[in-house]
């Protein structure tokens, strides 16, 4: 990159990111970190703890808030470029300006050791990478790239600009929304796990004939497992973002804007409202119901539904404030417990006597 302050004030400055410059006007060559800066870079500064290595290392153009703008003040051959939301300017500016470019491929846009069924008819701008396989009537929107050993089953769709990474698994009928990026080794409609028992307790399969539905902007990690529904769909919500090493059961819906951390278990029929936050092991039994802006914390194990938001911590999940009290007193248990022995002791020779 080669740009200056003013140029990213006036391309951001539109939707509110960035709302103010002021100071120098040196162009910026990269993005670093703040604490490995120099002259050339831009960095983002959301705590004050930063300001001497501002003042110390002189980056061309700062991204921070209007009090700790005000706390830096002028430095010389430093620019200031305001941002209400500095996080999100990190995440806005870095797609816009340093993000991986996953249409700068080193193969042939289609190359030539991909299978593609005849019915698929394959967009001008996509890209197909080595190994790719896409089955019969497979949908293909505009922009979409399918990196090294992706396996896209029949009748499937992928939606414009969205990106799967290496050896993604796409199952047969499951749809994909726009702008989803699939990172490596997810599989997305595999067969859900159900299974009926006889009376010698052997098992037999249950088929799942649903599908997934994944909505536009929906961010999946790596090796993720999503199952396809027994009927219907397994709903994934636009925005959501899934982290790694995750399992979404069958007929499991979540809504829109949902954040789950790694290691998150959602039980089949698992019904998650919109916004809620699953930070990393949490875990639910099927059918259990959560309703919008519900954050779930430590290790969170929902026996039940959760129907008001707010925080739930624990398992089985309660208020984060009574699991705070109760984890409080956890450690003192063992002495609680031999104080009331010894009570019971003098009770007891109270009562002989």
């Amino acid at each position: 990159m080669n740009l200056l302050p003013s140029e990213i004030f006036r391309q951001f400055n539109g939707q509110g990111l960035i709302t103010g410059h002021r100071g120098a006007d040196r162009p910026v060559r990269r993005i670093a970190p703040v604490e490995d800066c120099a002259p050339g870079d831009l960095v983002f500064v959301d705590h004050a703890k930063y300001i001497g290595h501002v003042r110390a290392q002189k980056p061309s153009a700062v991204v921070t808030t209007e009090a700790i703008a005000a706390e830096l003040g002028a430095i010389d051959g430093v620019a200031l470029l305001i941002a209400p939301n500095v996080r999100l300017a990190i995440a806005l500016l870095k797609q816009a300006y340093d993000d991986r470019d996953v249409r700068a491929s080193e193969w042939p846009r289609i190359h030539p050791s991909a299978v593609i069924h005849e019915t698929v008819a394959v967009p001008d701008d996509a890209l197909i990478g080595p190994g790719v396989v896409l089955g019969a009537g497979v949908k293909l929107g505009s922009g979409v790239v399918l990196m090294a050993n992706v396996v896209v089953e029949r009748d499937a769709s992928i939606g414009p600009g969205s990106v799967l990474h290496p050896g993604c698994v796409v199952g047969y009928g499951c749809e994909i929304g726009a702008g989803v990026i699939l990172k490596a080794g997810c599989v997305i409609g595999s067969e859900g796990f159900g299974f009926a028992q006889d009376e010698r307790r052997r098992n037999y399969r249950i088929p799942h004939t649903g599908k997934v539905i994944v909505g536009d902007r929906v961010v999946i990690g790596a090796n993720t497992n999503v199952d396809r529904a027994t009927y219907g769909a397994t709903v994934i919500g636009a925005g959501a973002v899934i982290d790694a090493m995750c399992h979404i059961g069958h007929n499991v819906e979540i809504g829109e804007d949902c954040i789950l951390c790694a290691h998150t278990g959602l039980s089949g029929s698992t019904r998650f409202g919109k916004r809620v936050i699953a930070s990393g092991q949490t875990g639910t039994l099927d059918h259990v119901t959560v309703a919008d802006d519900v954050v779930l914390l430590h290790r969170a194990g929902l026996h039940n539904s959760i129907k008001e938001p707010g925080m739930y911590a624990g398992g089985p999940a309660q208020p984060l404030k009574d699991y705070l009290k109760n984890m409080a007193v956890l450690p003192r248990l063992h002495d609680m417990w031999t104080r009331l022995k010894v009570l019971e002791k003098k009770l007891a020779d109270l009562a002989k006597s």
